[in-house]
């Protein structure tokens, strides 16, 4: 709790330091619909299709079929316009973070600038803002969480008054899925890419004594030295790396091993019900299309989660440079 509590609070701290915290706001709940609309139509297009087929109502599929084309239509355009606002809102808010990071750096006095490395310096400007603001302008990250929680909330309670017995075969799958991702998987992401921003800024502070100091190497007989300390921490910036790959490839097995397992066991349970006499083919084709809906939602949201806590590191050091006082 107290990991969550510190992410949030840092993640606030970095959203002032450029501001237009009410636009971000606004623009998220406009996108936010979409993914679970997107959903609802698709489920209630293949139940009403396959009704249609079942009762060899062709003029009622043709129907059926330009109504999903045009919903789909609008609803894509609608999200167009959202993602166009979107992008350049985030444009400008990484244009404001770089130019008060820079600004602020720029107020140190030349005593707190030779305090640390040039690498160091050179990282904080760049790769730790490019990490930091990761988490609005690549994919995948806090507005496709935002986006995956309310399309996994609507999908769930759809479901779970359509079908309680096929939700609760879906939770039984997600539940351990969840904990096991956060816990073992998320958790260290911050840790990790910590590590990578440190070596990276160590990388960078041997990559300048290795092109600045080149004629005093000449003289020194110090070129291997220097190249076999460039070699070592390009080589540690690989190993922290693979770390966090290696975690994300287990997350992806994980998912994929959950999803197929409850795939097979309420394709079972649904051929029972349908036998029975209990539920229709058309219902259980949308309820699997809710299943997916709320899979690609949670898949989207664990993913965003994993690269969220990854971008934790950069923001933690841009928040760190940007509490440093600047001496009078």
């Amino acid at each position: 709790m107290y990991d969550i509590l510190d992410m949030w609070k840092n993640i606030r701290d970095f959203f002032r330091i450029a501001g237009r915290i009410r636009r971000f706001i606004i623009l998220t709940l406009l996108r936010c619909p979409f993914d679970a609309l997107y959903t609802f139509i698709q489920a209630y297009f293949l139940k009403l299709a396959f009704e249609a087929v079942n009762n060899k109502d062709q003029k009622g599929l043709f129907y059926i079929c330009a109504l999903f084309g045009v919903g789909s239509l609008f609803l894509f355009l609608y999200n167009g316009v959202v993602w166009t606002l979107y992008a350049t809102y985030v444009i400008k808010w990484v244009g404001t973070i770089r130019r008060k990071l820079f600004g602020h750096i720029s107020g140190l006095s030349l005593q707190q600038i030779e305090a640390k490395p040039y690498g160091e310096w050179i990282t904080r400007l760049n790769s730790d803002v490019q990490a930091a603001t990761a988490i609005l302008n690549q994919s995948i990250h806090l507005p496709h969480a935002v986006v995956a929680t309310v399309n996994i909330c609507v999908s769930s309670v759809i479901l779970a008054l359509m079908n309680p017995g096929i939700f609760g075969l879906i939770v039984i799958f997600v539940i351990p899925h969840i904990l096991i991702n956060q816990l073992f998987i998320a958790k260290p992401m911050t840790r990790f890419a910590m590590n990578v921003q440190e070596a990276t800024a160590r990388n960078a502070t041997d990559m300048n004594a290795l092109v600045t100091c080149a004629h005093i190497a000449v003289l020194y007989d110090s070129q291997e030295f220097l190249l076999k300390r460039f070699e070592e921490s390009s080589l540690e910036i690989r190993k922290e790396n693979m770390k966090i790959q290696h975690r994300r490839a287990i997350g992806n097995g994980l998912l994929v091993l959950m999803g197929m397992g409850g795939y097979l066991v309420i394709l079972t349970a649904g051929g029972i019900w349908i036998a029975a006499g209990t539920m229709t083919f058309g219902k259980l084709t949308a309820a699997f299309q809710y299943r997916v809906g709320l899979l690609k939602s949670l898949m989207m949201l664990v993913n965003s989660l994993l690269n969220i806590w990854t971008a934790m590191a950069g923001i933690k050091r841009v928040n760190d440079t940007m509490r440093i006082k600047t001496e009078e």
